[in-house]
């Protein structure tokens, strides 16, 4: 989860150049789309795609499966597609938080919003997430959807932890929210938690690197070769970590941060700092 910056391709330059390419199977069916497809992006653009507000003007099948195929086999015209996927394949999943993107989301879904299937700033850098989340938007309760991460700022802030229990060599593992109720966009957030990041491979993920920190501790956190004396000092250390992974991740909410995060809740760090500072203990042994 990231917010992440708009894409800076020309949408509708691009949407011009595919509707008069005649080398296509499309052309002329989506010349009488272009302005319609223009006027539709500049009003997603004007309520930050806001799926309860955007305006989903109907189109003809045939137009429909030609936007949704160019979007899998993109000519030329639309290059920025092939682009998106292949710069950002290395980077976090800005709907998931995991550790990797590779494909790219349509925030509203092309089948349902098929005008919208190959413009840019409707397509979300994404994991296998995407598969999982298919075509969830919306949910039953009011303020319930998707975030979207070219414009939700929230997915600024840290919003979520890891949450151990019953520690020891095998934690029970989930997610914590770090916002309260009253936070205004309580309801979008918890509602993509639970229907996207919860639908991922984040738990095993969590838990794989709690076994690492358990058997040899600077694995997870180079700090932690070392013995120390004090909770607070333990809690330097992983704020610092924290930090350090926040900056290299580009926000707060990806896989590594949000494992530090679980590992600073109050009895979390209280049972580390209980191992890490007992007489006689070997610097870097596990925490067993």
């Amino acid at each position: 989860m990231n917010k992440v910056p708009l894409p800076q391709y020309d949408d509708s330059t691009a949407f011009d150049n595919l509707s008069n390419n005649k080398r296509l199977g499309s052309y002329p069916q989506l010349q009488p789309l272009v302005g319609t497809v223009k006027a539709s992006y500049a009003q997603y653009l004007a309520v930050n795609g806001e799926p309860t507000l955007v305006h989903n003007p109907q189109i003809g099948v045939a137009e429909a499966k030609f936007l949704r195929g160019h979007y899998s086999s993109p000519p030329a015209d639309l290059g920025h597609i092939t682009k998106m996927r292949e710069s950002t394949e290395h980077l976090v999943c800005p709907m998931c938080g995991s550790m990797h993107s590779g494909t790219l989301d349509h925030y509203l879904p092309k089948n349902g919003y098929p005008i919208f299937s190959v413009l840019s700033k409707n397509l979300v850098p994404a994991c296998k997430c995407n598969s999982k989340r298919s075509e969830t938007l919306l949910g039953t309760n009011p303020g319930e959807r998707i975030l979207h991460p070219y414009f939700d700022n929230c997915l600024a802030e840290r919003l979520i932890r890891a949450n151990f229990e019953d520690l020891g060599e095998v934690p029970r593992v989930s997610l914590a929210l770090m916002i309260p109720n009253s936070h205004p966009d309580y309801m979008a957030i918890s509602f993509h938690v639970r229907e996207i990041v919860e639908k991922s491979a984040i738990r095993k993920y969590l838990a794989d690197k709690w076994s690492l920190l358990f058997i040899k501790p600077s694995l997870v956190v180079r700090a932690f070769a070392e013995n120390f004396a004090t909770l607070n000092q333990v809690q330097s250390i992983l704020e610092k970590e924290r930090d350090a992974l926040d900056a290299t991740h580009y926000g707060k909410n990806n896989w590594n941060s949000i494992f530090v995060s679980g590992l600073l809740d109050a009895p979390v760090l209280t049972w580390l700092t209980q191992i890490l500072s007992a007489p006689g203990r070997v610097p870097d042994s596990s925490l067993g």
